[in-house]
């Protein structure tokens, strides 16, 4: 696993330098494990720790996990956390890259925008996982 997470950080770093953060509202993004920990994390103001960011993406979208289960939905696509000081979008890789994204944006964000781009995240994350083995 440990070459797995060196490619995923390597990835994600690649990836994460390629956002334009002001443009897309961005602050910080970190990529983690499924079980929390750290992978990557873009973070120019230096304002989160990435390892509780980490830990706290892997318990909530557990628990958006359990919680669909027990209505009977598969999954969690994504978890959106609103507050009037911004969002935090939560976004699992998928079931072939055990990984997660945590996105935190600003109150300026537009929502759909936001969506796009951390959907984007997503994809150049995996073609770069791809690329690298």
């Amino acid at each position: 696993m440990k070459a797995d997470l060196a490619s995923a950080a390597f990835a994600a770093r690649h990836v994460f330098s390629q956002i334009d953060l002001p443009q897309n509202s961005i602050s910080t993004m970190v990529m983690t494990t499924l079980d929390g920990q750290e992978i990557a994390i873009h973070d120019p103001g230096h304002k989160y720790s990435a390892a509780r960011l980490s830990a706290m993406t892997s318990s909530l979208v557990a628990i958006a996990r359990s919680l669909g289960k027990e209505v009977d939905f598969d999954g969690c696509d994504r978890l959106v956390l609103e507050t009037p000081k911004g969002k935090i979008i939560f976004r699992p890789i998928g079931h072939k890259y055990p990984f997660l994204l945590c996105v935190v944006v600003n109150q300026d964000a537009i929502l759909g925008h936001t969506i796009w781009t951390v959907d984007k995240i997503v994809s150049n994350f995996i073609q770069q996982l791809i690329l690298s083995h």
